[in-house]
């Protein structure tokens, strides 16, 4: 597990505020904050989201529906999507951080409630643990 990792899933599970967590990413170096997104990546990649989960992340995230990650989110399969974003210019990569948290927050919240309800070994799901 990688430092970005934890990070993002305190900030999915409400235990860092959201825009802490923005703050957070906004002051990263450049090429940090590119790590920073390909955890991210990893993170909503493990919590498949729902296409109904995709619409609501991008109404969550207070972004404008035309900005490139939400165009490219909505438009693209879910694997070639993530891909994409991932290869944007980095004046877009703090809408896609916030767009990829609002997913997240979305699916990880119904993975853990359903998949993971009775407990699991996922260690984002037990970051008390760490």
């Amino acid at each position: 597990m990688e430092r970005y990792e934890v990070t993002i899933n305190r900030i999915a599970q409400g235990e860092i505020p959201i825009e802490e967590g923005i703050e957070w990413f906004k002051a990263l170096p450049e090429e940090e904050q590119h790590k920073a997104l390909r955890g991210m990546n990893l993170c909503i990649h493990q919590s498949h989201p729902r296409e109904l989960e995709i619409e609501e992340g991008i109404k969550l995230s207070g972004l404008k529906e035309t900005y490139t990650p939400c165009v490219i989110m909505r438009k693209n399969t879910f694997n070639s999507a993530r891909a994409k974003v991932l290869a944007l210019p980095s004046h877009e990569w703090l809408k896609a951080f916030r767009l990829w948290l609002a997913i997240f927050t979305i699916a990880d919240s119904r993975r853990r409630s359903t998949d993971c309800q009775a407990g699991c070994d996922h260690w984002w799901h037990n970051l008390e643990m760490l």
